[in-house]
């Protein structure tokens, strides 16, 4: 019998995920973006034997939902299937997972690493991985939740800080590796961050990339009230969109998108201003500009057709403004 583990690969919320539940349970470890969700949890429903399915840190769209939960459903007629996130999620799509027997950790207040060592783990790992969790929670803006807060107040804070932004900069040089990622929730079972193979040598690499386009983000940025919005194009639009809510205080919004083929990837990015839960916005919104979308409150992602960009922002800088 076969056990697999579905997660997000690009942060350290999805690899930490991953190296946590293969550690307890021994699994075949499989990666995905949200624009290949579908096609790996297809293959993932597919395997031969299997007998536990446990699906980490992916979020739902409304435009991948309907086939999401009918892969969902298939797979729980033969298997055990866990759902661990901590993304926005319908009370109706809890209900629809729950229905089909699904075990169903879900909770807003942590992210899906702190979850699965918190709740759905707990005593079965060793105490570093509550490290590792934190971490990953520091990278997705949660570091100061309750349980996350209380785990890395007990670690020196510049020894965290570095640990996690050598971990979530590996991952960013790395997204198209998947050889890279797999080794690193391989490595992330033993070792902190620091000491897996090629984890300082990526993360020097892509921070001489972050060095290299500071100037050119703080000249093309476009400022329309509360929001900040820009293409990105030698860094992934996550990175930049950080380093926008970085350089442009009072702001609440940060937006910044990257081509990818016919589509534009968007990562948006909310300050302490911002009082709309960004995952639902970009869901909201994406869908129905014929994209997908979903994140956190203060941390989101979309992908939309190309052409539909400048009414995306648009769309998205009236929710913002108009919340004034």
């Amino acid at each position: 019998m076969v056990r697999v583990c579905l997660s997000h690969k690009e942060d350290p919320d999805g690899i930490v995920s991953a190296s946590m539940i293969k550690y307890a349970y021994g699994t075949r470890v499989m990666l995905a973006d949200y624009s290949d969700l579908l096609q790996r949890l297809e293959e993932a429903v597919s395997v031969e034997g299997l007998e536990h399915l446990f699906i980490c840190d992916m979020g739902l769209s409304k435009a991948n939902e309907e086939r999401f939960f009918d892969l969902v459903e298939q797979a729980c007629r033969g298997s055990r299937v866990t759902y661990i996130d901590h993304h926005h999620l319908e009370e109706r799509s809890k209900e629809r997972l729950r229905g089909y027997g699904v075990e169903l950790v879900h909770d807003i207040a942590e992210c899906t690493s702190i979850l699965i060592y918190h709740r759905l783990l707990n005593e079965q790992l060793p105490s570093r991985f509550a490290l590792l969790a934190g971490l990953a929670a520091i990278i997705d803006e949660m570091g100061d939740r309750e349980v996350a807060g209380r785990i890395l107040g007990s670690y020196d804070r510049h020894f965290v800080e570095f640990e996690a932004t050598m971990l979530a900069y590996a991952i960013y040089q790395n997204q198209h590796r998947q050889e890279f990622l797999l080794a690193l929730v391989d490595g992330l079972m033993q070792s902190m961050p620091h000491a897996v193979d090629g984890v300082l040598e990526s993360a020097k690499e892509y921070a001489e990339k972050i060095t290299n386009s500071i100037s050119v983000i703080e000249s093309d940025a476009n400022r329309d009230g509360d929001v900040v919005y820009i293409q990105a194009v030698d860094l992934p639009a996550s990175t930049v969109a950080n380093m926008l809510l970085a350089m442009h205080k009072g702001i609440k919004v940060a937006i910044a998108y990257k081509q990818r083929g016919d589509k534009m990837v968007v990562s948006l990015r909310g300050s302490s201003l911002c009082r709309l839960h960004l995952g639902k916005v970009a869901n909201d919104v994406a869908s129905e500009l014929g994209g997908s979308g979903g994140g956190h409150d203060k941390a989101s992602g979309a992908m939309v057709p190309k052409d539909s960009i400048d009414t995306f922002v648009e769309r998205i800088k009236g929710f913002v403004n108009g919340s004034r």
